[in-house]
């Protein structure tokens, strides 16, 4: 048995349109601050929670719509609905007689031959009344009809509180206090397993006799027995009631049940005989091994449910919970970042019991990255109405496109604060993750204060991106090499981009709208052979796709653009010793060698320099390239420095160099236009 969906109606954060949670064995809700991932997991604890307390409902838990002010409002209704699959009845082998019998008079079934649900109600209203919170009428029903059809009055079924707490939940609250739960409080986990131990009789009363032993040894004690004297004496003269006439001094309990009252974990160190209590261990590890601790209590409860449905001699008296649900909210709280992928390991292990499912709540960059983008849950705040959305991550299909599947879900993870930004600026590489942020930082707010995320793609399946974040409605710009003259590049790019926003929905007659018409497939299937030299053209393209939040860095790509708008900056970075060289015959006739710095600003053009400017021109546009016909001279002969910073030297670590040498003035005066359109189009995006 495992929960599959939750709906959520008017309940706080959630609004007038339903929304659904789907769930796995292990399940994130993530999303920015108020988003009403808190919320979500409050919704389960009204139904399920152990403490009656949670299960009460307030004025604050029906939603409050934008426009309207509380005392505006005559009634309110929400609800809130569990729905539950038992996949161990589409596995032969599995056992099935532990789940079933309590719910199966509720089973709601779709049609003959497929497997039982469960659904699990709780509606509420609020009214206006003479009390200032108004009065609030609450019932959970199990819902006897399909998903598919209208609910009735004749199918709900009030569903009784003994049956619910057969599914447990355990709600672990940002702000926590482990010490509670790890000690042996009455009501704990630890507490109601030691209390339901089924004790043999000859055990009790061996414990009973070694108690009261050791009661005998302290009160032998002549300074114990002074006190006790004392004691007894002295409340002799101030009692009057004969029920509690002799006080006595006693140093343990009397029996084993009070015993176990006062049972908690020790913690014995390697060196030291030392014991440690959980006091005395700091919020990180006390939060860990109340994980641990709710793992332990999960196997013994699988024991005990084994015991039962196996018919052997049973070790504990307690019934376990058929299913527990553990909600931990945001579980990197005072953990070492080193330590959190081992927490999320654990948690994973506990949703992998037959008896427990895993919910929990982040909006940590470093919890999201070891989650699988399948089992996250995306929560967003829609201004407009302020209210909480619900969205799945999209994915490639896995079968179909294995390869854009395995590398879309690969960059999600390696990125994940892409989930919580306000603006997301897709890039080619790592050179666009340099140089943006700094340009951000020199001509806005910078992309920390702004909220804006710079993922690089490598220019690979821009489409899944753009699908994914207009599915989460997060804004996005996405900035691309144009690659003129590369195989590929120029035409083939703008090709590229038509077709993926074709694919994305976007209005193809508007796309492919020109002079006289609309492209035909096979036009847009040739634009790749179109005449490279048509500039004018290309750029008009170029200009069009920005409307959409598309830029090129034109006419090669950023770092050519770093290049011609800081050419000297960028060669300043080199001591006399590097920089590209050419060998050239002197007047005797020797080989020497020339830094291409100190001959380049001659008038004449020698041989060797001019070999070497069509060798780098060639190595730029690579192999099946062109030979730079849609260049200057003077774009050709940087290429030569792009070759060398560029090809044969990390480019991260040349943008870097440079930047240092930049003060911001420099920066922003120079900026290349197309970064400079690319930041004015993110600031509107932001308002």
């Amino acid at each position: 048995m495992k929960l599959a969906k939750l709906k959520l109606y008017n309940y706080r954060s959630f609004g007038e349109s339903e929304q659904i949670i789907n769930f796995d064995e292990l399940t994130a809700l993530i999303g920015n601050n108020s988003s009403g991932k808190t919320a979500a997991l409050n919704a389960l604890n009204t139904i399920f929670s152990e403490n009656s307390s949670d299960r009460i409902l307030e004025r604050g838990d029906f939603f409050l719509p934008k426009d309207k002010a509380p005392e505006d409002l005559e009634e309110q209704s929400l609800y809130v609905e569990a729905v539950f699959h038992f996949n161990e009845l589409q596995k032969e082998k599995e056992s099935t007689t532990y789940a079933i019998p309590t719910f199966f008079d509720s089973f709601v079934v779709e049609s003959p031959g497929s497997v039982p649900y469960l659904r699990i109600r709780l509606e509420a209203t609020w009214e206006k009344s003479s009390n200032i919170e108004g009065s609030i009428e609450s019932k959970v029903y199990y819902i006897t009809c399909p998903e598919s059809e209208e609910i009735g009055e004749e199918n709900k079924r009030i569903a009784s509180r003994h049956d619910i707490n057969r599914i447990r939940m355990i709600y672990v609250p940002a702000v926590r206090d482990p010490s509670k739960q790890l000690k042996n409080a009455s009501g704990s986990m630890m507490y109601q397993i030691m209390n339901s131990i089924n004790w043999k009789d000859s055990t009790k009363e061996s414990v009973k006799g070694l108690i009261q032993d050791l009661n005998d040894e302290f009160l032998k004690e002549s300074g114990v027995s002074i006190l006790k004297n004392a004691v007894h004496d002295e409340w002799e003269e101030y009692h009057s009631d004969s029920r509690y006439s002799n006080a006595q001094l006693r140093f343990n309990s009397t029996n084993i049940e009070s015993a176990i009252k006062k049972a908690e974990v020790l913690f014995s160190p390697t060196v030291t005989e030392r014991e440690f209590s959980i006091d005395e261990m700091g919020d990180g590890l006390r939060s860990l091994f109340y994980i641990s601790m709710v793992d332990s209590m999960l196997d013994v409860e699988n024991k005990i449910r084994e015991e039962i449905e196996k018919g052997k001699e049973l070790s504990f008296s307690r019934t376990p919970p058929i299913l527990t649900i553990v909600a931990v909210e945001e579980p990197e709280n005072h953990i070492a970042p080193h330590l959190l992928g081992k927490l999320i390991g654990k948690l994973r292990d506990i949703s992998k019991k037959c008896n427990a499912q895993t919910l929990l709540t982040s909006h940590s960059p470093a919890i999201v990255k070891r989650i699988s983008p399948e089992e996250l849950r995306y929560f967003r705040l829609i201004p407009d109405m302020l209210s909480t959305e619900i969205r799945h991550i999209t994915l490639p299909d896995k079968e179909k496109l294995s390869d854009q599947y395995k590398y879309v879900k690969e960059a999600v993870k390696a990125y994940p604060e892409l989930y919580f930004a306000k603006l997301v600026i897709l890039g080619e590489g790592d050179s666009e993750e340099i140089l943006l942020p700094k340009f951000l930082e020199t001509n806005g707010d910078g992309v920390d204060s702004s909220g804006i995320s710079i993922i690089p793609l490598g220019g690979r399946h821009v489409n899944h991106f753009w699908r994914l974040l207009n599915d989460l409605k997060i804004p996005h710009i996405t900035l691309l090499d144009l690659d003129r003259e590369r195989d590929g590049g120029g035409w083939g790019r703008i090709k590229y981009v038509l077709k993926q926003l074709i694919e994305n929905g976007y209005n193809k007659k508007e796309i492919l709208k020109v002079e006289g018409g609309v492209l035909t497939n096979k036009e847009l299937d040739k634009m790749n052979d179109w005449d490279v030299n048509l500039i004018e053209d290309m750029n008009s393209w170029i200009e069009f796709l920005e409307s959409y939040n598309i830029f090129f860095s034109s006419p090669l790509d950023i770092d050519f653009l770093m290049l011609e708008n800081f050419e000297e900056e960028y060669k300043a970075i080199l001591s006399k010793k590097e920089g590209p060289r050419i060998s050239k015959k002197d007047e005797e006739d020797e080989n020497t060698t020339i830094r291409i710095q100190d001959i380049e600003n001659e008038l004449s053009i020698s041989p060797e320099y001019q070999e070497r400017i069509t060798c780098d021109v060639q190595n730029t546009l690579k192999e099946c390239g062109g030979k730079g016909i849609t260049y200057s001279d003077k774009q050709k002969r940087l290429m030569v420095w792009y070759n060398y910073f560029f090809l044969n030297r990390g480019k991260p670590s040349t943008h870097i160099s440079a930047l240092s040498q930049l003060d911001d003035s420099d920066l922003a005066w120079n900026i290349p236009s197309v970064i400079s359109r690319l930041i004015d189009t993110a600031k509107k995006l932001l308002i």
